[in-house]
């Protein structure tokens, strides 16, 4: 899971400014990646508050594994 999470950031970090770049002006494309930088960051933000804690409820952490 933590190999997904860092791969995506990677994807977003590369794909946002390609997609942006399609913008007519240097203005128009700085401020459609910075727009689309924002709304990964808060859903990503979410997903993390929201997503990960629900799939990783079932497994055993480090934490459970030292105290056994």
């Amino acid at each position: 899971m933590q190999k997904a999470l860092l791969i995506s950031i990677l994807f977003a970090t590369v794909l946002i400014p390609l997609v942006a770049a399609r913008g007519g002006s240097v203005k128009s494309a700085v401020r459609r990646s910075v727009i689309a930088t924002g709304v990964f960051c808060v859903i990503y933000w979410l997903g993390l508050l929201f997503v990960y804690p629900a799939l990783t409820a079932g497994k055993p952490n480090m934490q459970d594994q030292g105290m056994q």
